[in-house]
């Protein structure tokens, strides 16, 4: 079988947890089938490292019409860990910003979505075959998916990683030569629902976990009952792994104390939360209030933990919430520590292998990478009871027993605060240790038997050949696992 995987994010190309989890899913699937990602090059041909490293090369050119204008595209092939990989250039394809600014975007993901049946033509003259599948993720790439479709017979799998309605209007795709995809069945005014409208075309639907599958049920996808199931991501836990860290032959105590004195803080509990500050999905407004309130002594309890919290925060994002981190920073030295920036892999696999709790108060969560991250390097979970943490982390007082974290209520400052001064308590108390140590050992256990990619590439296996099951419209009250 043959594989194709359309997708904006592919490492290196990383914006969000997409990169990694189409990276992993290909290589994963690679074990099983032949496998092919098609991608924007985002000017990724033109990294003198890249090019050293995966040595990318000439596949084929053609041309293809956007609105009464003819442009060249030229798609370069290359290999990275068994998986075949296309790169589209041409000069709106070639624009180093995967999403941004908003019209650059849209062109892009105009001139993808003719380019990618360009090359599935020329691979029929040059190499006699077509991929077997389409596997579209997310809305970017919708279109490309229903014109692969309807011109090659190639079944078309569509994977929602996070809802975002995101909409185009009918006269902007007139103009672009692309009415055949206009359907007046997802027109809000002039508007038209891209997620809607590949939901509809596509020969099964997938989503990324089973509770946000629920959660989402009655506002989408129970519109496309009988093709719609969920299919769990799951996490590279080769990477994330306490043996590869720089200090691993110290204990964890020994690295936690390193590290809070690289960033000017005294020993402690160390909470720690890595990733974008937004107020929208990942409820970092709901994090720093809680920290405030628990400084400020406002929860029981935060008077006999306060001295010993330390809190690291790292990302960036919303300009008001780096303002706020900042703030609480200098207001809470002892205490906190913002640093407004992305790090990359290896230095969050640095403060995960150090820190005793990391934070997750997301709104909404279709999947999230970062519990299976910080579970892998015995970090133990402290999240919203929403999405794929739901589904991933078992809570410490709902399995004692087989606990790997802790789940809170969402959007709620006062539920999160409480659950750290548990925590932090529990932490200090003389019995604390070995129960929080055998959290950690399960957790990344855990991950390893339940979130890994080849268990995700194998269930993907059985819809792409129509035998797993499905979402039906009643209510389930089976369990996940």
């Amino acid at each position: 079988m043959l594989i194709s995987l359309a997708t904006f994010e592919h490492l290196p190309i990383r914006v969000g947890g997409l990169a990694e989890a189409v990276t992993s899913l290909g290589e994963a699937l690679q074990k099983q089938a032949d496998v092919m990602i098609l991608m924007p090059s985002h000017g990724l041909l033109q990294d003198e490292e890249v090019k050293k490293t995966l040595k990318p090369e000439k596949y084929c050119d053609y041309r293809i019409f956007v609105g009464d204008n003819i442009f060249p595209v030229t798609v370069y092939s290359a290999a990275r860990k068994g998986v075949r990989m296309f790169f589209f250039s041409n000069e709106v394809l070639d624009h180093d910003k995967v999403y941004e600014p908003r019209h650059i975007f849209i062109q892009k993901m105009v001139h993808f979505t003719k380019a990618v049946p360009g090359l599935i033509n020329m691979m029929l003259k040059i190499e006699q075959q077509k991929p077997d599948i389409i596997h579209i993720n997310d809305w970017h790439c919708v279109f490309a998916g229903v014109l692969v479709k309807k011109y090659f017979q190639v079944p078309f799998i569509f994977t929602i990683h996070r809802l975002c309605h995101e909409k185009i209007s009918s006269h902007e795709l007139a103009e672009v030569n692309l009415g055949e995809l206009i359907d007046h069945r997802f027109l809000e005014g002039d508007m038209f629902n891209i997620e809607k409208f590949g939901a509809h075309h596509c020969d099964r639907l997938t989503t990324v976990s089973y509770t946000y599958l629920n959660e989402e049920w009655r506002t989408f996808f129970s519109t496309f009952d009988g093709k719609t199931t969920y299919v769990w991501n799951g996490t590279d836990y080769t990477f994330w792994n306490t043996n590869d860290l720089k200090n691993a032959h110290l204990s964890r105590a020994e690295r936690k104390k390193m590290l809070l004195k690289e960033n000017n803080m005294e020993d402690g509990v160390f909470f720690f939360n890595v990733g974008r500050l937004d107020v929208a999905q990942k409820g970092v407004d709901i994090l720093l209030g809680a920290f405030e309130i628990i400084m400020r002594g406002e929860v029981p309890g935060s008077e006999k933990v306060q001295d010993k919290i330390r809190l690291v925060l790292l990302g960036s994002g919303d300009h008001h919430l780096e303002n706020e981190a900042r703030r609480l920073e200098n207001l809470f030295p002892k205490n906190m520590k913002a640093i407004i920036a992305y790090l990359g892999r290896e230095t969050t696999r640095e403060y995960y292998g150090a820190a005793d709790f990391c934070l997750i108060p997301s709104n909404f969560e279709p999947f999230g990478l970062v519990q299976l991250e910080a579970m892998c390097m015995g970090c133990i979970p402290i999240g919203s009871r929403v999405g794929g943490i739901n589904d991933t982390v078992l809570d410490f007082h709902d399995y004692p027993e087989e606990s790997t974290g802790r789940l809170v209520p969402p959007r709620n400052s006062t539920a999160l605060a409480r659950a750290i001064v548990e925590m932090a308590q529990f932490s200090l108390s003389g019995q604390g240790d070995e129960v929080l140590n055998k959290m950690r050992a399960r957790g990344r256990e855990h991950v390893i038997q339940n979130f890994n990619w080849d268990k995700a590439a194998d269930r993907y296996m059985t819809v792409y050949n129509n035998m797993s099951s499905i979402k039906l419209p009643f209510v389930s009250y089976s369990e996940p696992y």
